[in-house]
């Protein structure tokens, strides 16, 4: 009798051994399939549920995200390195790595037979991407939208602006981690322009409209990143009439810089003195002081550099930009913000101003 027990036992257990389900077929008859852009995922890993949360592979990104998933085994983290950014996954942590910041989770990250998965819910953080369940809860759409390197005419516009909502700003194309081309809308028309930029998802076009040369007629202004790094910014600028679809020139903001700004840099005793005459609507002269650095003299020039990083935007209806001033190699002690008005040719610069940075004490007189 105690045979058959035991032997019973062991085919029970040896039943339950072999129906063990594995990772990608856990809850295989309740939970969703993925499906990126209305096709079905890739992937052979599956989404499953660990309690109320749902978990979807992170291999699932490499069908639209353009980035790069690199697991390291020394320091047992994912990185996935995308266009200017980069992100690390922890498994065990309720916490992501992105851009240099910490954002919590829902839920921690997961390593299951070897692959890692993450809470749905940590998709949009990750990547901008959005997903929803649909009515019957059995599939999870993934929209990838702006972000995706999968998708080559996007439906959905890059940028709307503020000011009037039906004016929106499309990529004609993608290609790899670039915009080939644009697609801009205004009152119900839409224009293509050549224009081409790297995708950084953390630096989306900006679009504005306002009528900045007084002109009473709202000009399009759409601002593009082409392109960052440590002490660099670099953005594009285009001007459009709405009516007409013709651009408008406008100077970029360093070489306008350039030609309203001299600069000379000499020794005051222990000190480094970075002198500016600033021509304009409001001339002025601005001495920056570099306390102890009289003897780096040689090695920071003989003028002050312009331009390494410039941002453009609209403030008050008035187009201006923000561009460094530095000396050295790539040391910013300042910067220059340039205010537009209309030209003859086109927008230029009205008036040029310099901001301080507190560790350099300026000195700024008005002529």
């Amino acid at each position: 009798m105690k045979k058959m027990i035991i032997a019973g036992a062991i085919a029970l257990f040896l039943a339950g051994t072999w129906a063990t389900p594995s990772i990608d077929t856990t809850h295989a008859a309740t939970t969703p399939n993925i499906m990126v852009d209305g096709k079905s995922a890739a992937t052979p890993l599956k989404s499953f549920y660990a309690g109320d949360n749902l978990y979807i592979p992170v291999r699932v990104l490499e069908e639209f995200y353009p980035g790069t998933l690199k697991w390291d085994n020394t320091k047992k983290q994912l990185n996935i390195t995308g266009s200017g950014t980069s992100s690390v996954l922890i498994p065990g942590s309720e916490s992501i790595q992105w851009g240099g910041g910490q954002y919590r989770l829902d839920s921690q990250v997961l390593l299951r037979q070897g692959h890692v998965y993450i809470p749905v819910t940590a998709l949009n953080t990750l990547t901008g991407a959005d997903s929803k369940l649909n009515t019957a809860k059995s599939s999870l759409e993934i929209q990838s939208g702006n972000v995706s390197s999968s998708v080559r005419t996007p439906a959905e516009p890059l940028a709307v602006a503020k000011e009037d909502a039906k004016v929106k700003l499309y990529a004609a194309l993608k290609e790899g981690n670039m915009y080939k081309g644009y697609i801009l809308e205004a009152g119900g028309v839409k224009h293509p322009f050549a224009w081409e930029s790297p995708r950084f998802v953390q630096y989306p076009p900006e679009l504005y409209y306002t009528d900045i040369n007084n002109d009473r007629q709202p000009e399009i202004i759409v601002i593009l990143t082409l392109g960052t790094g440590t002490g660099i910014v670099e953005q594009e600028l285009h001007v459009v009439n709405s009516k007409t679809w013709n651009e408008t020139a406008v100077p970029k903001a360093y070489e306008a810089a350039r030609t309203l700004v001299a600069s000379t840099i000499t020794k005051d005793k222990e000190d480094t003195l970075v002198n500016l005459v600033i021509k304009g609507s409001s001339p002025s002269t601005v001495s920056i002081r570099m306390p102890g650095r009289a003897e780096d003299i040689s090695n920071l020039g003989t003028s002050a550099g312009i331009g390494a990083v410039t941002y453009y935007s609209v403030e008050s209806g008035k187009l201006t930009a923000k561009t460094s001033v530095g000396v050295g190699f790539g040391e910013s002690i300042g910067t220059l913000k340039l205010v537009y008005k209309a030209g003859k040719t086109g927008m230029e610069p009205e008036s040029v101003t310099f901001i301080p940075f507190d560790e350099y004490p300026a000195s700024i007189k008005k002529q």
